[in-house]
């Protein structure tokens, strides 16, 4: 979902922190496909924060492969993180499963998780999800293998440690903990929805959750996420007048000026017209979901600014304008196009440590999310030929005849209650720029309304913020209202708990 990282935005946050002695940047893949591998949390520094007594230290749990039987007792070796530098006997645990990112211990000096556990007496752990990082039940990537990894396996891997926390924390950090403590599930974006979801399957473990942007209605055909990118653009009429000349000369079978306009897009690389029409995607999905406007008094441009301006060269159309735009975005972060765009990428890597295979198998799956061309006569800024089927036709590529058709989603939000999943005292919170904040409970008010008066529940929306932006923006900044939605976030936690 968030198919790379949120590198950028939280090199930003580390950079607006005063707890940051040094990290440095490096070269981010592009963030809208989740055929290449995704561009991990391994490559920032290690956060270091100079009144810590403890170190980063990696602990592992001895996880089961499979909690349903068919791997027996089973085992594999989970990683963990813990900070408990500002933890009270009976505090409350917060518990950040990473998600479809590998565990970073950059969160356990920085980020709302440890904002929240510094300020209320609490223990942090971080927890790397299976399939993830290193933490893997399985020799290798290749099809049969990747049965393990499942939403339910998930949840109970979740379960099933905090069942054995109290031997677990003890035996790594020396800490007391047991039945006394409240236990808070907390994530951002798939991640919060596990939050969510940990809330829901174990009320008897779980007390609480805190979820920022958590698309809980899984959804195939996701047309909308286009839409708000749409919304959050000023030059999106251009977008998409270029997208209708470039689908009028896709549908026009005209070799030569396809291909005229593939280099002039420096995408000739791509062979399937379909993949090359998917590349375009890229930079604009990127810009919105990880925007954040330039700190005070800094230099640097703003993002969408800055790719609105190149359609404000009139002597040009709008197709040319975007082809220059995408050609210098190529050009300027050095991406190889075959394999960040072609959809049949890396389908014979079996290797492990791809988190962005992992990602891929677990939409093909169970989630979709299938980031589509919206349908007519709706404005869209995405190829028609961006089809759901054109983003899971190589699923069977990847992983075998075994996966036939669309997930069964359906099922899934029958079970866990989409748009309104049955819990009680969950702090969720989206910023309304965020493409994925249409498939959240901040959708509709009158969703968001529902859930808030149902069981204690906090819906907290920022209309100008985008994805996650409140797990991880620096504290010291206010821009659109984060700093509002922070305070708002730990009153919530803190009525909560009592």
């Amino acid at each position: 979902m968030r198919q790379a990282q949120l590198q950028r935005a939280w090199a930003e946050y580390l950079l607006g922190s005063n707890e940051v002695t040094s990290i440095k940047p490096s070269h981010e893949l592009p963030l809208s496909s989740v055929l290449a591998e995704a561009t991990s949390t391994r490559s920032l520094q290690r956060v270091t924060e100079q009144r810590r007594q403890s170190s980063a230290q990696d602990y592992y749990f001895d996880q089961k492969v499979d909690h349903f039987g068919l791997r027996g007792n089973s085992t594999f070796k989970q990683k963990f993180y813990i900070n408990g530098d500002y933890y009270v006997s009976g505090g409350p645990i917060y518990l950040f499963n990473s998600g479809e990112t590998p565990a970073s211990p950059s969160y356990l000096a920085a980020g709302e998780p440890f904002t929240l556990a510094k300020a209320t007496g609490g223990m942090l752990i971080i927890m790397e999800h299976r399939y993830y990082g290193v933490s893997y039940p399985v020799s290798d990537m290749s099809g049969p293998n990747m049965r393990y990894l499942t939403l339910e396996n998930a949840l109970e891997d979740v379960a099933h440690f905090v069942r054995n926390a109290p031997e677990f924390v003890k035996a790594s950090v020396g800490l007391a903990i047991g039945p006394q403590n409240k236990w808070v599930a907390t994530g951002g974006s798939y991640s919060a929805n596990l939050a969510v979801w940990l809330r829901q399957q174990y009320p008897d473990l779980f007390y609480s959750a805190y979820a920022s942007s958590a698309p809980v209605l899984i959804k195939t055909d996701f047309y909308q996420y286009d839409q708000v990118v749409g919304r959050a653009l000023p030059c999106a009429q251009n977008i998409s007048d270029a997208i209708a000349t470039l689908d009028a000369i896709l549908d026009s079978n005209d070799r030569q000026l396809i291909d005229s306009w593939k280099r002039a897009f420096a995408l000739d690389a791509l062979k399937d017209d379909s993949d090359f029409a998917g590349a375009l995607t890229d930079q604009l999905s990127n810009t919105v979901q990880y925007y954040m406007p330039p700190a005070q008094g800094s230099s640097s441009p703003d993002a969408i600014s800055s790719l609105c301006s190149w359609f404000n060269r009139a002597r040009n159309i709008p197709l040319q304008n975007f082809a220059d735009m995408t050609a210098a975005y190529i050009r300027d972060n050095g991406i190889d196009p075959v394999s960040a765009y072609s959809s049949s990428s890396g389908s014979k890597n079996t290797a492990l440590y791809q988190d962005g295979r992992s990602w891929f198998y677990q939409t093909c799956t169970q989630f979709g999310y299938w980031q589509a061309a919206p349908p007519e006569p709706l404005r869209r800024l995405r190829s028609k030929y961006v089809t759901m089927d054109w983003q899971s036709r190589p699923c069977q590529a990847f992983f075998g005849d075994g996966i036939t058709g669309q997930p069964d989603v359906s099922s899934l939000n029958k079970r866990l209650g989409g748009l309104f999943p049955n819990v009680t005292r969950v702090v969720f919170v989206n910023g309304l720029n965020d493409p994925w904040s249409e498939l959240s409970v901040a959708s509709d008010p009158s969703v968001a309304a529902v859930n808030m008066a149902y069981g204690e529940n906090v819906v907290i929306t920022m209309p100008k913020a985008s994805h996650v932006t409140d797990f991880y923006f620096a504290a010291g900044r206010s821009d659109f209202g984060v700093d509002i939605a922070r305070k708002r976030i730990l009153a919530a936690i803190k009525s909560f708990l009592g």
